[in-house]
């Protein structure tokens, strides 16, 4: 996993920092046009005339991570480009605790409305239902990447007994996946497998079924109206606010 933090030089530039998770850091220099491909998780600049003069690109980044006055932390670029992986990783975990714990107060105040919505859009458009649910997890867990394995049902051709061909549904697994946007793709024998390989643990509403904070790596299981759900991501932390929203959340969807 790593994680990116960016620092705003100018109004064309951003200096940006890439931690391999308890490894090590890396630096690299981009142009301001290519902030919308990358997948940082937090930026920092110091005069505000250089972000307004990219308001119209951080419209949508300021809705994935946070983005901060650095002289509001007093936090110089000579400062935050010298870091070694040990700062970096202690100012990365209270720039993301501080926004998330935003985002979950939010979805505290919001989780009746949402629930409703996100239930409505279980019955009626399937898919929209998982990329806004993918789009909550992000902003609510912080995660790096993310990608959530669901049952689907696609219409396939079969001959029926008078050899004629007709449209028949088939139960086959689908995912969404992606880092700043997912991206939807059938899936194959491959989520069969692994669908089939958790099996056991849907009998639970939702269930955070492993976690590794060595590798800031987690696996979570679901079911929405007895249909299994797979949530796999990459995320520093999951404490116990955010596990019980999860909990919360999915417990309000179910009919």
């Amino acid at each position: 996993m790593i994680v990116s933090v960016g620092y705003l030089k100018s109004s064309s530039q951003i200096f940006i920092l890439d931690y391999e998770w308890n490894d090590k850091t890396s630096s690299r220099i981009i142009d301001v046009t290519d902030l919308v491909d990358q997948n940082l998780q937090g930026l920092y600049f110091d005069k505000i005339e250089d972000l307004n003069a990219i308001s119209h690109m951080i419209e949508k980044e300021k809705l994935l991570y946070p983005i901060i006055d650095a002289q509001a932390e007093n936090l110089t670029f000579s400062k935050f480009e010298t870091l070694n992986k040990d700062e970096f990783k202690q100012l990365y975990l209270k720039l993301s605790n501080r926004w998330l714990m935003a985002q979950n107060l939010k979805t505290i105040e919001n989780n009746f409305s949402m629930t409703n919505h996100l239930r409505d859009l279980w019955k009626k458009d399937r898919i929209t239902f998982f990329e806004e649910l993918w789009f909550w997890l992000k902003r609510n867990l912080g995660t790096i990447d993310l990608t959530i394995y669901f049952n689907d049902v696609i219409k396939t051709e079969e001959k029926d007994d008078n050899n004629e061909k007709k449209e028949r549904p088939k139960l086959s697994q689908s995912y969404l996946k992606g880092e700043k946007q997912a991206h939807f793709q059938l899936g194959g024998m491959r989520e069969k497998e692994l669908m089939n390989s958790y099996i056991e643990k849907f009998h639970d509403i939702f269930e955070i079924t492993e976690f590794n904070s060595d590798k800031a790596q987690f696996v979570a299981t679901a079911q929405i109206d007895k249909s299994p759900i797979i949530i796999m991501g990459h995320c520093p932390q999951l404490n116990s606010l955010q596990r019980s929203l999860l909990l919360s959340v999915f417990s309000g969807i179910q009919f």
